[in-house]
């Protein structure tokens, strides 16, 4: 009968971990990849968005949208509303679109979204996601953040953006490029 508690306890301390900011300097030029996972079946309670002002960051940042982004420019601009201090200039963070998965960054074959030094370059794979503004807020995110303890990123909370998986919901998503 234990071993019944034990598995909620585990759980709650799971959801209960909070995104601490990344420990690696700013001048480190490592990715954070974030990877694509096929879920039958699609949570309930899901939100669309985050917070109309946007969840607090420890500093503002900027990104400008690269040619490659134009198509998906509407989302990502969505996606960086979810950090509130996160604006659009021409001096920001490169944000560019690839026509498939993201094979520089590490982290796998289904690497669907990557940030390089905290703010220095993102790339984002849209094909390969359900929600490209969640990808695009995950990735943003790690400007400041590392991987949370969520399985599946979602919009409930900073920490809930910050799992790192994008999981697909109901199979629509195709994974090949």
């Amino acid at each position: 009968m234990k071993k019944l508690f034990l598995i909620p306890a585990l759980l709650a301390m799971v959801v209960a971990v909070l995104v601490a900011p990344n420990s690696h300097g700013s001048f480190v030029v490592e990715g954070h990849a974030t990877s694509a996972a096929e879920v039958a079946g699609a949570p309930s309670g899901l939100l669309s968005a985050a917070p109309a002002a946007g969840w607090p960051v420890p500093r503002a940042r900027t990104y400008r949208i690269l040619s490659s982004c134009s198509p998906y420019a509407a989302a990502i601009r969505q996606g960086a509303r979810a950090w509130n201090g996160m604006t659009e200039s021409a001096g920001g963070t490169p944000v560019e679109c690839r026509n498939g998965y993201i094979a520089d960054c590490g982290g796998g074959g289904r690497v669907v979204g990557c940030n390089w030094g905290q703010g220095q370059r993102i790339a984002l794979y849209m094909g390969g996601v359900n929600d490209d503004a969640l990808l695009a807020a995950h990735e943003f995110g790690h400007d400041w953040y590392g991987h949370s303890g969520h399985q599946c990123a979602g919009w409930g909370s900073p920490q809930e953006v910050m799992a790192p998986t994008m999981c697909n919901y109901g199979g629509t998503t195709p994974f090949e490029s």
